[in-house]
């Protein structure tokens, strides 16, 4: 008795009520029925959204904006081709120590650009091997 004095105050069906509502919800052959209708939350379990930023670093401090993307759970590839020689050791550096905290990836694809990604993005295969292969095959074209 006080069961259903309960389930009724919260609006929670007693156990007769859950037959009866599986029975309404299932159609001819006994299948259940689907209801397009149906709401879901969408903040919960919701997979962010992923991003890859191409990012252009001039100094060491731009390094600091290119560790927060990665730390945010983005992607970046960076291009720094205008950049010194020890300038860039130090960013790549910083880097490294970024992309070891959040067990992510680092990978140097041509001369001045690399791909840094966190742990949830597959970097399949050797993208330095396709970056160079694609290359000669444009410059093939060109000539």
């Amino acid at each position: 008795m006080a069961k259903n004095i309960f389930n009724s105050f919260f609006g929670m069906p007693d156990e007769s009520d859950n037959e009866n509502y599986e029975n309404l919800n299932r159609n001819v052959n006994g299948r259940p029925n689907l209801n397009p209708r149906k709401v879901f939350s969408i903040t919960e379990n919701r997979i962010p959204d992923s991003q890859i930023n191409i990012m252009e670093p001039r100094i060491f401090a731009d390094a600091k904006s290119i560790s927060n993307k990665l730390m945010s759970g983005n992607a970046v590839l960076i291009k720094m081709n205008n950049v010194q020689p020890a300038t860039i050791r130090r960013i790549v550096d910083f880097l490294n120590g970024t992309v070891f905290a959040i067990d992510g990836s680092i990978q140097q694809i041509d001369e001045h650009v690399y791909l840094c990604a966190p742990k949830k993005f597959a970097i399949d295969g050797d993208v330095k091997q396709r970056f160079n292969k694609r290359l000669e095959n444009k410059n093939d074209y060109s000539n």
